[in-house]
C-alpha cells in the first residue's frame, strides 16, 4: 500500500538541468510530471483491429501531462523547467528530446523504467494506449520533492499533473502543494481520485480533473455537482474539462460558470487538457480574473484538439473570441 510523501534522502542524484532557467525573475512556470513517458503518435487512414498495417515512421518524443503543460508554454513564449523521474532504455531519448526542444529540466534517475504511450490518429477519431508505469522507490520521490523545495520559491506558477504510477505516496500531490504555498506560489494539480481530494484540501490554488477524474474522486454522475462538492474541500476553483461540453469554474461557496466554443471541432483531443493547464499557469501568473482564466483554459484546450500532436495546440486567437461564458445559479 502507498504511503505518505517521503522524507529527503541525502543520497540524491540528479540529472544535471539545462538551458537557462532564469530563476531570478520568478518567470516560469514549474511542471513537476509524475509519470513521464515517450509518446508515440501514429497517423493513418484506417485502424483495423487484427490486422497489419505498415505505417509511416512514428512521432516519438518526451511526454506526460507535465512535459505537455511545459510544451504549450513555450509554444506560446512562456517559460517553464520539467521536473521530473525518468529511468530504462528510454531515458536517453527523453533527455535529449527536451534538449533539443529548448524545455529546460531536472530529472531524476531512477531504476523504474520510463514508459511509454502511443496514440492512432485516424480521420475516425484517436486511439490511445497508456502504459501505467512501474513503482518508483521511496527515495526517489523524496529526490523529486527536494527539488521542487528547491525550485519554487524562484518559479511564478507550480504545476503537478498527470497520473501516478503505483505505489505512488498517498500524499505527494498535497506535498506539492505544501511546498509551493510554503513558498507563496500559486500552484495547479491535474490529478484524479484520492490524491485530487487531498491536493484540493492541502490548499490548491486550482485544480483541473477532467469527468472521468471527478467522478473518479468525488462520485456520482452531475459532473457540475462532484465540483461542487470538490470545491468545498479547500480554498481554490475547480476547473472540471468536459470534453465536446466545455469547462466548468466552480468556487468553494457554489458559485460556478461554464465556458463553451460556440461549435464543435474535429480533431484529436489528447493534450487538450494539458492545454487547459497551462493556460491557467499563465492567466494564474498574470494575475488573470477568474473569467480570464476560464476563458484562455477553455481556448486554448480547444486550441489542441486542431494539432495532431499533444503537447502543441493551434493559435487560440481566433477561438478565444468565440467562447461563451454563462454564470450557473
Amino acid at each position: 500500500m502507498a504511503t505518505d510523501a517521503p522524507h529527503p534522502d541525502d543520497a540524491s542524484e540528479t540529472l544535471a538541468p539545462t538551458a537557462d532557467t532564469d530563476r531570478s525573475t520568478g518567470a516560469h512556470v514549474l511542471c513537476v510530471t509524475t509519470n513521464p513517458a515517450i509518446d508515440i503518435t501514429y497517423t493513418i487512414d484506417d485502424l483495423r483491429p487484427g490486422s497489419s498495417h505498415r505505417v509511416p515512421t512514428g512521432l516519438a518524443r518526451a511526454g506526460g501531462k507535465g512535459v505537455n503543460v511545459a510544451r504549450v508554454l513555450h509554444q506560446q513564449r512562456g517559460r517553464a523547467i520539467v521536473v521530473a523521474p525518468v529511468g530504462g532504455p528510454v531515458q536517453s531519448l527523453f533527455v535529449h528530446d527536451l534538449d533539443r526542444s529548448g524545455i529546460p529540466h531536472r530529472l531524476v534517475e531512477v531504476a523504474a523504467p520510463t514508459r511509454r504511450t502511443t496514440a492512432i490518429v485516424t480521420p475516425a477519431g484517436t486511439t490511445n494506449l497508456n502504459e501505467t508505469g512501474e513503482p518508483i522507490e521511496h527515495g526517489d520521490w523524496a529526490r523529486v520533492l527536494e527539488i521542487v523545495r528547491a525550485e519554487a520559491p524562484a518559479a511564478r506558477v507550480v504545476v503537478s499533473s498527470g497520473s501516478l504510477p503505483p505505489l505512488t505516496p498517498d500524499r505527494f500531490c498535497a506535498t506539492v502543494v505544501d511546498i509551493a504555498l510554503a513558498a507563496g506560489r500559486p500552484v495547479i494539480v491535474d490529478v484524479g481520485g484520492e490524491q485530487l481530494r487531498h491536493a484540493m484540501a492541502s490548499g490548491a490554488t486550482a485544480v483541473k480533473p477532467n469527468r472521468h477524474e471527478l467522478f473518479d474522486a468525488m462520485g456520482g454522475t452531475d459532473p457540475l455537482d462532484a465540483a461542487r462538492r470538490l470545491a468545498a474541500l479547500g480554498t481554490g476553483t475547480v476547473f472540471a474539462s468536459l470534453d465536446i461540453e466545455g469547462m466548468l469554474a466552480v468556487l468553494p461557496d457554489g458559485r460556478a460558470w461554464h465556458a463553451a466554443l460556440d461549435h464543435v471541432l474535429d480533431g484529436n483531443p489528447t493534450g487538450a487538457g494539458d492545454a487547459a493547464v497551462a493556460a491557467l499557469a499563465q492567466a494564474l501568473g498574470e494575475g488573470a480574473t477568474l473569467e480570464e482564466q476560464l476563458a484562455r483554459a477553455t481556448a486554448w484546450s480547444a486550441a489542441a484538439v486542431l494539432d495532431a500532436q499533444a503537447g502543441s495546440i493551434a493559435d487560440p486567437a481566433e477561438l478565444a473570441e468565440r467562447i461563451r461564458i454563462t454564470p450557473i445559479g
